[in-house]
C-alpha cells in the first residue's frame, strides 16, 4: 500500500489522503485555508485532520 504525506499535519498516512470533492463542507475548507494559507484543495487531507476541523467548527 503507498503511503501519502498530509499537507497539513505532515504525517505520512498509507491508503492515502481524502481528495478534495465538493460535498465535503465548505466552511470546513475555509478554515483549513485560513490556518494553512498555503494549502490547495487538490492536495487532499487526511481523515485525521479532518475529523479535527470538523469537530473545530463544532465546538468540540
Amino acid at each position: 500500500m503507498m503511503e501519502y504525506k498530509c499537507d497539513l499535519c505532515k504525517k505520512s498516512i498509507s491508503g492515502g489522503v481524502l481528495p478534495y470533492s465538493e460535498h465535503v463542507e465548505d466552511h470546513i475548507m475555509e478554515l483549513i485555508k485560513a490556518r494553512h494559507p498555503d494549502w490547495v484543495e487538490t492536495d487532499g487531507i487526511c481523515k485525521k485532520c479532518y475529523e479535527y476541523y470538523k469537530n473545530e467548527l463544532r465546538g468540540k
